[in-house]
């Protein structure tokens, strides 16, 4: 029982750095500033409530800030700026 303990914790370890991974690779292929759609195209996400989360924890962890309000079609949106901190 015990080893099968310890080998599912090495399992979830993996999974954790695969996350992170991707996180990062997203976040290198943002440009400098960017929208809610950039987000989804850039970390391959499905919708822009996903999206929306993952702003907000970047803007909490004051890698982006918000640059700017603009109207596009009648909608008001939002871009933002990488703040020049990397992501490590």
């Amino acid at each position: 029982m015990a080893e099968a303990y310890f080998d599912n914790k090495l399992k979830d370890a993996s999974v954790n750095v695969q996350r992170r991974q991707k996180t990062y690779e997203g976040f290198e292929r943002l440009p400098d500033v960017f929208t809610t759609d950039d987000v989804v195209r850039c970390f391959q996400l499905k919708s822009a409530a996903t999206a929306y989360m993952r702003i907000s924890r970047l803007t909490k962890d004051r890698l982006i800030e918000k640059a700017e309000d603009y109207v596009e079609d009648g909608c008001a949106k939002v871009r933002y700026r990488k703040t020049g901190l990397l992501m490590i």
